[in-house]
Formats: C-alpha cells, sequence, structure tokens
C-alpha cells in the first residue's frame, strides 16, 4: 500500500456555537489541513496522486475559502449577518487612517466548495460551512472535499487531518471513513 499526504498551514479565526467554554468566543488558531490518500498501484507517473493536483485541486481552494476569514456555521450566519454587516464597514473603513482609501477586497473563493462558500458582510471575509465549524466537522469536511477530487477505483482517502493548534503542542482532529 501507497500513502501520500499533502498539507497547508491557513490563518482564519472561527465560532463554536453554543460551546461550554472559551471556544463561545471569536478566536483564531493557525490551522494545518492535511489529506492521506492511499493507492495499491501507482499512476503511470509513479504518484498515488500528483501533489501539484493535490494542492490546485483540494489544499489551494480551502486555502481561499478560509484564509483570514472568520469561519460560521449557517445558523450563526442567519442570526448575525445584519450585524456584522455594518461591524465589518466600520472595520474596512478604518483603512482610511492608515493607507488613505478602503483598499480591495480580500480574495476568497467563488461559489461553494462541498456546501461552504464566503459571505462579505460589509467588506469582510466570512466563511460560512452548513455546520459549525469544530476542528472534527472540518477533518470531516476536508476528507469529502479530497474524496469527491480524487477518490477512484484506485485511490482512496484514507483521512482528513486538521491541526487546530501547532504549537506549543499539537491538537489534531481527523476523520477515517469505517
Amino acid at each position: 500500500m501507497y500513502r501520500a499526504s499533502a498539507s497547508i498551514h491557513i490563518h482564519f479565526a472561527h465560532h463554536v456555537r453554543g460551546h461550554s467554554g472559551p471556544c463561545i468566543s471569536l478566536h483564531g488558531h493557525t490551522w494545518k489541513f492535511e489529506v492521506v490518500l492511499e493507492a495499491e498501484d501507482l499512476d503511470k507517473e509513479g504518484f498515488v496522486v500528483d501533489f501539484d493536483r493535490v494542492h490546485a485541486e483540494v489544499l489551494v481552494p480551502c486555502f481561499d475559502l478560509l484564509d483570514h476569514s472568520l469561519a460560521v456555521g449557517h445558523a450563526t450566519w442567519m442570526e448575525t449577518k445584519e450585524l456584522l454587516a455594518p461591524l465589518g464597514e466600520t472595520l474596512v473603513r478604518s483603512r482610511m487612517e492608515t493607507i488613505g482609501h478602503e483598499g480591495t477586497p480580500p480574495p476568497g473563493f467563488t461559489g461553494e466548495l462541498e456546501g461552504a462558500r464566503n459571505e462579505r458582510p460589509g467588506g469582510i471575509k466570512l466563511a460560512v460551512f452548513p455546520f459549525t465549524p469544530t476542528s472534527e466537522r472540518l477533518a470531516h469536511w476536508l476528507y469529502d472535499v479530497a474524496r469527491t477530487r480524487f477518490a477512484d477505483g484506485r485511490v482512496r482517502i484514507a483521512c482528513g487531518r486538521v491541526y487546530e493548534t501547532l504549537h506549543p503542542a499539537e491538537t489534531i482532529a481527523e476523520y477515517w471513513p469505517r
């Protein structure tokens, strides 16, 4: 069995709806998203899947969706979007003091990525998921993103792995299919 993994670091914040502890507050991490692919046989070029394809088709779209965003679930988005628009406008307008104009909107992902999408209330970037974005749920979502692009008769997605914290100690959530 051959196994190959590829990963990317992404900076974003999230909100854990209904959390009984401090994660009820908006807070951020430097995340690491990793997918593990496996195959009994390599392709004609000698790969499980070429790493360039894994980056282009899975990891870069995840990065585009999440980088420097606030990740929330759909229910939170529906309850807060009217409040976030004026907050976003105020935050973006603060650029007037430093650069003399409101700048350009941060890059994002166009369309949907396995049910997740970008919203831009007042010019700030949110990543809205159909679920509350905990590390465990994000690992399952990452697995699904990879599965829809690469799983076939030869390649199997072994797991989606999300590192929520890297330093001083790693905290990791994984999704493995049964």
